[in-house]
């Protein structure tokens, strides 16, 4: 059986194991919590990790995370999966929840199936992953995953100026710089080398304020034809100490021009280099400006309550060329706004704590969608689609409590309620045009009630087990809902609900192994997605069931082994027919894009301090590509080598040999408008680069 299989080969090896018994992790309370105190799932890459793994694209990292499975499309394109099929659409931008520091980059109904490309990892101190629906404290996208990257807030005190400079195969150059400087009592912004040991004595010393500058710029020629990327990052922090209050703010700027490559086509198309290095689609691109702001300001009343509020703003506006279509038309989209964030925390002892808070995002967002092409089949007409503006509101109300009700048990509940309120403003002549149907003005809302309700039980003072129930909710994709196709009514969509019960183990041992096994199932409904025939269905039901292992642990004096790996089965629980021949979803059968195995293991050898290297396997299992389960991707196992050396205390060299065995595979498969397509992974890539701190 598939979960025995795995079971045993977790139990036997014991390798796999995410997390130290003192790991902290931030995002399930907005504040920091140890990771064996919760009743759910939580998973880390520390900046060392993300400095290792010296990602070129997103996916590349936090794929490394336990039920993390994210397809990499073109260029910084890519496609979620966490517990989950790989998800496209609304459907898939609306099913996680991203966060820079705790703040949605993006507003509930305006989200980015891309989103991870406009966050700060360049910066980051740390990325943090909850699988499954988040706490009470999140809510709208918060259904399968939630991501939160959380940037800089120390710097080395011996080093608070970094460098990393890269160059690599197909035309990569990158760098980025981070200062983080602290002024405290006794101590400058900036250390001397001269004033070096006095630097380090005064760090523990009262912080005045710190000043957090980052920049970073990425250019590629594109291993494909005319798929170029050019991408710049800013971070700016200021944090300081005013009386009884704490300021944590940053600014955030992304640019992006991207050329896109589209996908190839014909069965096994992927295996030959020469038509995975072609693009059909050279005309298609991705242009984007991001700006984000946001401030925390926190204060404690004594010890046992303490407030955090977090007004932040955002502004975004994107181009993009939709290859991926017949109609190959450009989609502009634009969103401005902001809200506020608020938490109360009361601790009255270390047996129970109760955090309590109101949040509020107003947005603005506007989208025209127009194509130059002639007139396509199915519909796809020559001429306006879309034109119009949505100002959305969203206002929400959560508790959440934790209370050890006896020795070795630990409960925790919370309920948050939501309100999701569109007024739309259509620009465009209402009716049908083609395929599209462009509804008249209108005002919609959508109101969601999520419960949670964890228990955590510590089986001895090195493992603990828990039980999760929880639901995730989101109001529809602002895009779902007005960017109709004729089949489709207004005001039809509902809020899509998935349901989760989970029950998991940790175990940490004096060696440094670490174990953590985690069974769930998960039944959503009311979620929308497009069928083989290009419409849209807004009552889909799924179920999600699966079990996965994660984990570290030692071999000996030099070597070391991690990562992850489950098994999944992801189905569908509704009937659906369409006009394709075999192209009509029969309920219980396997969701196309759902590989049922999946793992990333990394074996590493530090035979000395200044030196290191790993090996990382990748396995993607074999997964259908078509709603009938004709067509199917085999799946792929890919190797990758990194190393560093520490030349100095404060200048590391370090080199990676991506798709080491130069292996023909698809970062993205699947079938659609009657052909097989891929978005091909790249052959073997060098890379090599410096970092030098000061």
């Amino acid at each position: 059986m598939p979960f025995c299989f795995f079971l045993c080969a977790g139990l036997s090896l014991l390798p796999f194991a995410a997390h130290a018994d003192d790991e902290i992790v931030i995002t399930a309370e907005r504040r920091a919590q140890a990771v064996a105190t919760l009743p759910s799932n939580a998973s880390a890459l520390s900046g060392e990790d993300l400095s290792r793994v010296g990602a070129q694209a997103p996916s590349e990292a936090l794929n490394r995370l336990p039920g993390v499975a994210i397809h990499r499309g073109s260029g910084v394109e890519s496609l979620p999966a966490i517990r989950s099929p790989v998800l496209t659409g609304g459907q898939g931008a609306g099913s996680f929840l991203v966060l820079e520091d705790g703040v949605p980059i993006r507003a509930p109904g305006f989200s980015n199936i891309n989103a991870l490309y406009e966050t700060s990892l360049d910066f980051a101190d740390r990325v943090e992953v909850t699988r499954g629906p988040g706490s009470a404290l999140y809510g709208s996208n918060a259904v399968h995953g939630v991501v939160n990257v959380v940037t800089a807030r120390e710097g080395a005190r011996a080093h608070p100026v970094s460098i990393d400079v890269s160059a690599g195969s197909f035309g990569r150059y990158a760098a980025s710089a981070l200062a983080v400087l602290d002024h405290r009592e006794g101590l400058s912004l900036l250390c001397t080398d001269e004033a070096r040991t006095d630097c380090i004595a005064a760090a523990n010393a009262p912080l005045k304020r710190r000043v957090t500058l980052g920049v970073a710029a990425k250019h590629e020629d594109g291993w494909r034809d005319n798929a170029g990327i050019d991408e710049q990052h800013l971070l700016a922090g200021f944090d300081t100490q005013f009386g009884s209050w704490s300021l944590e703010s940053r600014l955030v700027f992304v640019n992006l021009e991207q050329e896109t490559a589209g996908f190839i086509e014909g069965a096994n198309a992927y295996r030959s280099e020469a038509l995975s290095r072609a693009n059909a689609n050279p005309e298609a691109y991705r242009n984007s400006k991001v700006v984000r702001a946001q401030a925390t300001l926190s204060r404690d009343f004594g010890d046992d309550i303490a407030i955090a509020i977090t007004p932040f703003a955002r502004w975004i506006d994107t181009d993009l060329l939709q290859h991926f279509l017949p109609s190959r038309a450009l989609e502009e989209t634009s969103q401005n706004g902001g809200g506020v964030q608020s938490a109360l925390y009361w601790d009255p002892s270390d047996r129970f704590s109760l955090i309590v808070g109101v949040d509020v995002d107003r947005t603005t967002g506007d989208l025209r969608e127009f194509q130059t092409r002639a007139t396509q089949p199915a519909g796809y007409t020559q001429g306006l689609h879309y034109d119009y503006t949505v100002d959305a509101t969203v206002l929400a109300a959560y508790a959440q409590a934790s209370w050890a009700f006896a020795t070795d048990w630990r409960l925790v509940a919370g309920l948050r309620g939501e309100r999701s309120s569109y007024d739309y403003d259509n620009h465009a002549p209402t009716g049908d045009v083609g395929r599209f149907r462009r509804a008249a003005d209108r005002s919609d809302a959508f109101e969601t009630l999520t419960p949670k309700l964890g228990v955590i039980y510590s089986v001895t003072d090195a493992s603990s087990m828990w039980l999760n129930l929880a639901r995730g909710a989101r109001a529809p994709q602002v895009s779902d809902l007005y960017s109709l196709q004729t089949l489709q009514q207004p005001g039809e969509q509902k809020a899509e609900t998935i349901d989760s019960a989970e029950l998991g183990y940790r175990l940490s041992l004096d060696n440094g192994a670490r174990l953590e096994i985690a069974l769930y199932t998960m039944e959503k409904k009311n979620s929308a997605f497009r069928n083989a025939d290009g419409f849209t269905v807004p009552f889909a039901r799924t179920r999600h069931q699966g079990v996965e292992f994660s984990g570290t642990a030692p071999l000996g004096e030099t070597f070391e082994i991690s990562g992850w790996a489950s098994y999944a089965e992801h189905t569908y629980r509704f009937d659906d027919p369409v006009t394709r021949a075999g192209e009509s979803i029969v309920s219980g059968t396997d969701i196309d894009s759902a590989p049922r195995r999946l793992a990333n293991v990394q074996l590493t050898w530090a035979p000395a301090e200044t030196f290191a290297a790993e090996i990382a396997w990748t396995h993607m299992g074999e997964y259908l590509t078509n709603a009938a389960g004709t067509r199917r991707y085999p799946g792929h196992d890919v190797f990758d080598v990194r190393a560093r050396w520490a030349a100095t205390d404060a200048v590391d060299f370090y080199a990676a040999v991506r798709n080491l065995a130069d292996t023909r595979y698809a970062e993205r498969a699947d079938f659609a408008f009657g052909n097989d397509r891929y978005f091909p992974a790249e052959g073997r890539a060098l890379t090599v680069g410096i970092r030098a701190r000061r």
